[in-house]
């Protein structure tokens, strides 16, 4: 074999080389441009998914915000824009101490509401400590009213202690109220369980009679005084307005023998 021929076959060769490696090459280089999109396809659809994921999270946040402005009505009872008013602007308030602190409502027409709802009018079976429609701070007597239960977790389960007991009376002896921008401390004078047999019986006097004439209020009064379980040593007169806050009373002794078994924590305005 002559050079000439050596030489034309080695082209040859150098020619189908360099063909194949740019073959090779453009080959790679359309799988690297496959898998680049596949990636930022799959980056593209994780960042979609963080964004909706993200405005999902948003709106429960902006749900929650709702949630916590606009009172809930409940179990089809209608709240007056009165009640709303008073339970979202609430500054009233209820303390012993520090053995109870809570909201204080008003009932505006005896249908008990806050007795099974709390301050945003959202239905709740232990309720919210509420005055008496026919009552206020003003009359010879305001009446307060909430539940103790006997999972202990009442409003109003603090009172319980009062129950015979001194020792717990003299160290708890004063009420404090806020109501309207007022304030009024009252000393507690009596503390006792009024047992009733029917709707009808004197245990529950208190809780129906308003209107007292100064013989019968001076009457009523002392009568209050000396149903105390214990002397507190507070004298109380005629003359005094007085605070009442009732509840259910926990001792077992009264569960199945009367209709009606009220623990009255009561004190005098000082």
């Amino acid at each position: 074999m002559n050079k000439n021929k050596v030489c034309a076959i080695l082209k040859i060769i150098i020619v189908v080389l360099i063909i194949f490696l740019s073959a090779y090459e453009i080959r790679i280089t359309k799988e690297e441009s496959i898998v680049e999109k596949k990636e930022l396809k799959s980056n593209t659809t994780v960042k979609k998914e963080e964004i909706k994921v993200e405005e999902k999270q948003e709106e429960v946040e902006v749900q929650e915000e709702k949630t916590e402005e606009v009172p809930v009505t409940n179990n089809n009872n209608n709240i007056t824009e009165q009640q709303v008013q008073n339970s979202v602007y609430t500054r009233n308030s209820i303390r012993i101490n520090n053995i109870l602190n809570n909201n204080l409502m008003k009932d505006e027409d005896g249908s008990h509401f806050y007795l099974n709802h709390n301050i945003y009018g959202v239905y709740d079976g232990k309720g919210v400590p509420y005055i008496d429609f026919r009552t206020d701070f003003t009359t010879r007597k305001t009446i307060i009213y909430s539940h103790s239960t006997t999972a202990g977790d009442g409003p109003f389960q603090a009172l319980q202690n009062y129950h015979n007991n001194k020792e717990f009376y003299d160290n708890n002896r004063y009420i404090e109220i806020e109501y309207e921008g007022n304030k009024y401390t009252y000393l507690i004078f009596s503390v006792y369980i009024s047992t009733a047999e029917n709707e009808e019986s004197d245990g529950l006097e208190y809780f129906h009679r308003m209107n007292y004439s100064d013989a019968s209020w001076n009457e009523r009064i002392n009568y209050y005084k000396t149903k105390s379980e214990y002397d507190t040593g507070v004298e109380v007169n005629g003359s005094d307005k007085i605070v009442i806050l009732q509840t259910c009373s926990m001792d077992p002794a009264y569960y199945e023998k009367y209709y009606r078994y009220n623990l009255l924590v009561m004190g005098k305005l000082v």
